[in-house]
């Protein structure tokens, strides 16, 4: 079980020299020709936070929940769920305010229940700089997680800004008290119409011969 708090990696600096900058674009190109995949929502320097306040409190009471991808922004029918079987390597994230939450990796089926099956480090995140902007900030945190393909992510907090919230249906499911590993599949306690701006960067398994 991992229980450390992440280091969070940061978007490349302006005052980089161009050759570094120029050396670390292409190892982020270099896997996807081979082995790494992706999943959860699909973010870029435009997806908003939107409507996430200073946070979003757990329902239906105040307290800490298992927040649980349901379905993920820019990539709908079933793109929260993790393509193949391998490692997680980073996991990235959107919030509009600094906070907290602890990764979780879990099974959801098609009648709104969930079951943890391995628990992620503690994610302490910044969210956006002070002041009006037009992009907006994705933190990057290095893990190093088993996952099978079909598994989502999920987090465990009291209250988190990391979602958009412009939609109805339930984007994500909502389990208080939260999750916990070794149990089995429990129905959501209710859902919520944000989705989860949480994306997972993948190994794939090689193939044994």
């Amino acid at each position: 079980m991992q229980n450390t708090t992440s280091t969070r990696t940061s978007r490349i600096r302006r005052f980089f020299p161009v050759a570094m900058v120029v050396a670390t674009a292409a190892l982020m190109v270099a896997p996807a020709s081979g082995m790494a995949f992706k999943f959860g929502s699909e973010l870029t320097s435009e997806t908003q936070p939107s409507n996430a306040g200073d946070g979003h409190d757990c329902a239906p009471n105040p307290g800490v929940c298992t927040w649980a991808m349901n379905e993920a922004y820019g990539r709908p029918d079933g793109g929260h769920k993790s393509p193949f079987t391998g490692k997680l390597k980073q996991v990235r994230l959107i919030a509009q305010v600094a906070g907290t939450a602890k990764l979780q990796i879990v099974k959801v089926n098609g009648a709104e229940q969930a079951k943890v099956v391995r628990q992620g480090p503690t994610i302490n995140y910044d969210g956006q700089p002070a002041g009006d902007a037009d992009t907006y900030e994705i933190e990057s945190f290095p893990v190093e997680i088993p996952i099978k393909k079909g598994q989502s992510l999920a987090i465990k907090t009291s209250s988190t800004s990391l979602v958009r919230c412009s939609s109805g249906g339930p984007n994500s499911l909502l389990f208080q008290p939260p999750l916990a590993q070794g149990t089995g599949f429990r129905t959501a306690d209710a859902d919520d119409g944000c989705w989860l701006l949480l994306e997972g960067i993948g190994k794939k398994q090689k193939k044994r011969k």
